[in-house]
């Protein structure tokens, strides 16, 4: 792979870099801003509902307009937008303005650098390229997390919420323009509308049309539910004692979930995608109940971590080798909204179980049960197709 090859996968990798600073970061403020503002930990969490379901909305939209026209543009947006986002959380005093600002940075946020990623990633490489340097890619999102759950409660500690807000806005503003510096006025960007033209598979019409189309879709939902444990993590690990080890904790998840999306898109071009997805799934249904019945905390987090890796990792691949590369950023981005959606619903949840029962537990071991029909969906989706 040549040096114009790695560029395409270097801004993906960035992209990903940055998609953690919600994913990873946001989950340290809910502790100092609950405390200081005095809000309840399911109130407050709605503004990252927020932010998912606005990039929902704007996912499906955000789709056709990269098949279209390009990524560039839309990473430089997002640079500016949500990187003034940030700045505007630090000046935020009641519920109402972080609902505003969340729903803000939503539009143009992770779901759209995620989708940005994606996009970059498929139309640049082989069928059989993707699946290893998507992992590559979305190992970024691991590793940035590792950054920030180790830079972010020093900031914390040592600023403030507000202050580290504006940090928190610094970075994703130099992050995207650096990979769109990197991207480069490419073919890609003038071919991806074309993309279609030259590429197999079914069209958004007739996807649209297809059972597999929502058992895909019914699989990244609970993916989706299950990851909005991160938003928790923090204070899980504090009700199970871990409270002196949380940074450290969660840099090993971070960095098993880094190791796990590289290991996860080898696996799949080993192995097939129908047989990573349904380990994959296993061992996240053996990272909840470890956490439930209070088993070995590292093994449980390693589990989630490889899990959580594969809603960027292994449904791209799953969605690509169903329906093709014929549709693929417009069918992907409707998956996305949908997970999207699952999200907005499933994070506040999560917050709302412990104010009811004072324990996560009740979620916990629902997730199982819901990850057991997402297995059950994966054979359905795969039924008589080459994979």
């Amino acid at each position: 792979m040549d040096k114009n090859q790695m560029r395409p996968a270097v801004s993906a990798f960035l992209l990903m870099l940055t998609i953690s600073l919600i994913s990873t970061g946001l989950s340290f403020f809910v502790t100092p801003v609950c405390e200081d503002l005095g809000f309840g930990r399911g109130s407050f969490t709605l503004y990252y509902s927020l932010i998912v379901a606005a990039g929902a909305v704007s996912a499906s939209f955000l789709g056709n307009h990269m098949n279209k026209h390009g990524v560039r543009g839309v990473m430089l947006i997002s640079a500016l937008w949500c990187g003034a986002g940030f700045f505007g959380f630090s000046f935020s005093s009641s519920l109402w303005m972080f609902y505003i600002l969340g729903g803000a940075i939503g539009l143009l946020g992770s779901t759209c650098l995620y989708l940005a990623a994606n996009v970059i990633v498929q139309q640049s490489y082989s069928s059989r390229q993707a699946a290893t340097v998507l992992g590559l890619v979305m190992a970024g999102s691991g590793i940035g997390g590792v950054i920030w759950s180790n830079v972010v409660p020093v900031l914390l500690d040592q600023f403030g919420w507000r202050v580290s807000y504006r940090f928190l806005g610094l970075f994703w503003l130099a992050l995207p323009l650096m990979a769109a510096l990197i991207l480069g006025k490419q073919e890609l960007d003038v071919n991806i509308g074309h993309a279609k033209v030259s590429s197999g598979g079914t069209s958004k019409k007739d996807a649209l049309k297809s059972p597999r189309f929502y058992l895909a879709v019914l699989v990244m939902c609970v993916l989706s539910a299950g990851s909005c444990i991160s938003q928790q993590l923090p204070a899980i690990l504090t009700g199970l004692g871990e409270g002196e080890r949380i940074s450290l904790l969660i840099s090993v998840m971070t960095a098993f979930a880094a190791v796990g999306t590289i290991v996860e898109g080898l696996l799949c071009s080993k192995l097939g995608i129908q047989k990573t997805m349904v380990m994959v799934l296993a061992m996240y249904v053996a990272g909840f109940l470890l956490l439930a019945l209070g088993g070995n905390v590292y093994l449980a987090l390693i589990c989630l971590a490889f899990g959580s890796g594969s809603i960027g990792t292994l449904m791209p691949i799953v969605v690509r080798t169903i329906f093709g590369g014929r549709d693929y950023a417009a069918i992907w981005s409707i998956v996305i909204s949908c997970s999207s959606v699952a999200s907005f619903l499933a994070t506040p949840v999560w917050g709302m179980v412990y104010d009811m029962f004072g324990t996560y537990a009740p979620a916990l071991f629902v997730m199982p049960v819901m990850l057991g029909l997402a297995i059950l969906a994966i054979f359905g989706a795969f039924k008589n197709v080459e994979v």
